[in-house]
């Protein structure tokens, strides 16, 4: 074996007078390399804004779980469902939750907003749900009845901020059928983001006294919102639990079912990105492929001689297997090295990139194109690696330039020295 590990580093690294024939295993190296770069990076960032975006809806929107009626209880019935919500196991906050449409102007601007009314002291009682909202100015204030916060996209669109004043209309439903519109006035004291538009952009924060009074139960809904300790678990049994000790006609339905379609989708795209990648990494396995093949071609002479001395088929075979593997193992550390520190640093490789962008760009910062834009994407993606997923992609890249070696590597073995000697 230490006979077939030199000969195959010979093979890989080429000697001073072979050189200017090329490196063909280097290359093969190299481009499993390049090729396990943007894979790498893929699976991680991806899979990095996937929990970026579903932390967000968890922690802001939909609660780790909601529970809902079909009936029409009052208010005090919801909120004395709240408190028993949460005296259950498990259960770390609760709270009710009311939500409509309305229409706000702020000067000329109009904007139509999704009002959720929410207890005051929210933003200190769920440190999860404050870990999200960042305020661009004013701070979380709902202790007054007027107040209300602006997500920063209807700001923008209102032309509104914090201290300005803005009219809300909203619609009752009389008996008979009739709507009677409610203009409402309230000071903005706070415009926020959640970093990421979709999300937030036609949010509006107001008190839960105040969207008591403005919101008619025809148009608007109520739930109960809240957080469990471990959102990361088991929520289906959780939430059975919960179904089994709620009354009738009230029913619990964790974050996963209530963003069941939301899921697949940002799943089904992160696959799809793989897969492409991944074939991406097929036609790197072919060039070891190809590459041995030529170095087999190259070197009859070198076999024909060895075989003559006494080297077995086994023997060059195990040489040849070697030598990719020499160069698979080469592609592989650089590729996972660089895809990891490519994946480590993609903010400021973002960032670095919108910055050269603007520079070449002649129409201005308002022309200039952003790579991480909020209606989109996150405006920050968060860094999270996956060491699990990154030693299975290294292992299949090794495994498979490993297979590919073979075929070559038999073809070597089962080279007769005495037609290679008269040739050569």
């Amino acid at each position: 074996m230490r006979g077939s590990f030199f000969i195959a580093g010979r093979l890989f690294f080429r000697r001073r007078r072979e050189r200017r024939l090329g490196h063909p295993l280097v290359g093969a190296s190299l481009g499993i390399a390049l090729s396990l770069i943007p894979l790498v990076t893929v699976d991680h960032v991806a899979d990095a804004m996937i929990e970026g975006i579903i932390a967000r809806y968890r922690e802001t929107s939909s609660y780790h779980f909601q529970v809902h009626t079909w009936g029409t209880p009052e208010r005090s019935d919801w909120e004395a469902m709240a408190q028993e919500v949460e005296g259950m196991s498990d259960i770390t906050g609760a709270w009710v939750e009311k939500q409509g449409f309305g229409l706000a102007r702020a000067g000329e601007s109009r904007e139509g907003l999704t009002l959720r009314a929410l207890p005051p002291d929210i933003y200190i009682r769920d440190s999860g749900f404050a870990e999200y909202l960042e305020f661009d100015s004013g701070t979380w204030n709902l202790t007054q009845g007027d107040s209300i916060l602006l997500g920063r996209e209807a700001a923008r669109r209102l032309s509104a901020e914090t201290g300005d004043s803005i009219r809300v209309l909203t619609a009752r439903r009389l008996p008979d059928g009739r709507y009677v519109p409610k203009v409402s006035r309230f000071t903005v004291n706070g415009v926020f983001t959640s970093g990421y538009q979709d999300l937030d952009r036609t949010w509006a924060f107001i008190p839960l006294e105040t969207g008591w009074s403005i919101l008619s139960p025809e148009s608007s809904r109520i739930y109960i919102g809240g957080k469990v300790a471990d959102p990361g678990g088991d929520m289906s049994a959780l939430s059975m639990r919960m179904n089994a000790e709620l009354p009738e006609r009230w029913i619990a339905y964790d974050w996963k079912e209530l963003n069941r379609y939301l899921l697949g989708n940002l799943e089904s795209t992160r696959d799809i990105l793989l897969f492409i990648m991944a074939l991406i990494i097929l036609v790197a396995v072919i060039n070891v492929l190809t590459s041995l093949i030529m170095l087999t071609l190259e070197r009859r002479r070198e076999i024909g001689i060895l075989k003559c001395t006494g080297t077995s088929p086994s023997q060059i075979t195990a040489t040849f297997l070697m030598a990719g593997m020499l160069a698979a193992l080469a592609g592989t550390i650089t590729g996972l090295g660089g895809g990891l520190l490519v994946a480590r640093f993609i903010n400021q490789i973002i960032a670095a990139v919108e910055a050269v962008m603007a520079i070449l760009t002649t129409g201005g910062p308002a022309q200039t194109p952003k790579l991480l834009d909020e209606g989109y994407y996150l405006q920050n993606i968060p860094i999270h690696i996956r060491w699990g997923a990154t030693a299975l992609i290294g292992g299949a890249t090794f495994g498979l330039s490993v297979l590919a070696s073979v075929i070559p590597a038999s073809r070597a073995a089962g080279l007769k020295p005495l037609e290679v000697l008269r040739k050569h």
